[in-house]
């Protein structure tokens, strides 16, 4: 016994046990992306927090400035211009995208309708495609002299609409197109989300005799919160974030109508080298949407059914 004792002990002194290998082994999968979320997302986010707090044109060294950015910032007239903007768009696009997606959904999925999974494709494309391809193809439907949008609206006789001209229709127009392309996803999702709901509610509400606007009211919609919550964090923290249909389209105009957060934040340090400015409106894009994600986490629990 105390032989066989004293062999365990020199063997494992010798080497690594087999958890430990184990364990080795695993580290060394995860570590390329490990590094890679290190230097290319905790790293930046630290610098950004750091350089919010100098003056830096990324050409002469950094000077400390402290409070000097978001002082500067908060006195900004701009700010004001570029939150609406970006509320305008977040107000529109999220509740449209998600109404026309339950739609969609909710025809996608009927019961017998052919060509289910082919609509589900074609709807879904939009949101598989790259943004500016579509930002093009909606600048010229958008055109005031031959877009298809005006050329329809002529046939019933109604005056073109200077969609990306006009200061009152620009940021609209944005909208409108980032739910055509946002539809497809939230339909994806939102057809799950109907499939996961029991039959048998269906079945016990026709034979108490419930219409099928009842049906969608006291079943579907109370079922299908969790998905809408879900869709309503994600989709805020995606469109909150709009940079490339603004810098794309309208590069920011008319005026200001279409200056976002983000593509201020662009602005600010890549064209006018202000980095410690920028790195400030970062952070407080990041704030709102930290505070405005929790208060939805908070709020979840009045409106969301887990339970059947």
């Amino acid at each position: 016994m105390t032989t066989t004792s004293t062999k365990t002990g020199k063997e494992k002194r010798r080497g690594m046990t087999f958890r430990q290998k184990d364990a080795l082994v695993g580290y060394l999968m995860i570590s390329p992306i490990m590094l890679g979320i290190l230097f290319f997302a905790i790293v930046p986010i630290i610098f950004s927090l750091f350089i919010s707090f100098t003056s830096w044109n990324m050409i002469t060294p950094w000077e400390w400035v402290g409070l000097a950015n978001y002082r500067t910032m908060f006195n900004d007239r701009m700010l004001g211009i570029i939150w609406s903007n970006t509320l305008t768009y977040v107000l529109i696009g999220i509740p449209g995208s998600i109404i026309v997606g339950l739609l969609l959904a909710l025809g996608v999925s009927t019961a017998g309708l052919r060509g289910g999974p082919f609509y589900r494709t074609v709807f879904f494309l939009p949101n598989i495609t790259t943004t500016v391809a579509i930002v093009i193809v909606w600048s010229w439907l958008y055109d005031r002299h031959f877009g298809l949008f005006n050329n329809i609206l002529a046939i019933v006789g109604i005056a073109p609409v200077p969609w990306l001209s006009s200061t009152a229709w620009a940021m609209p127009s944005i909208a409108f197109m980032a739910i055509w392309q946002a539809m497809g996803y939230n339909m994806i999702i939102l057809a799950a989300g109907l499939k996961g709901i029991d039959e048998t509610y269906y079945e016990a509400a026709k034979i108490d005799g419930a219409s099928k606007l009842k049906c969608l009211r006291y079943i579907t919609l109370p079922m299908l919160t969790p998905t809408l919550f879900f869709l309503v964090v994600m989709q805020f923290i995606g469109f909150f974030q709009m940079f490339d249909a603004a810098f794309v389209m309208t590069q920011g105009g008319p005026g200001h109508a279409t200056n976002t957060i983000v593509l201020h934040i662009y602005r600010t340090a890549f064209t006018f080298f202000r980095m410690g400015e920028a790195s400030a409106y970062a952070w407080l894009m990041f704030a709102v949407v930290f505070v405005v994600t929790g208060i939805q986490f908070a709020l979840q629990k009045k409106w969301v059914t887990y339970d059947a």
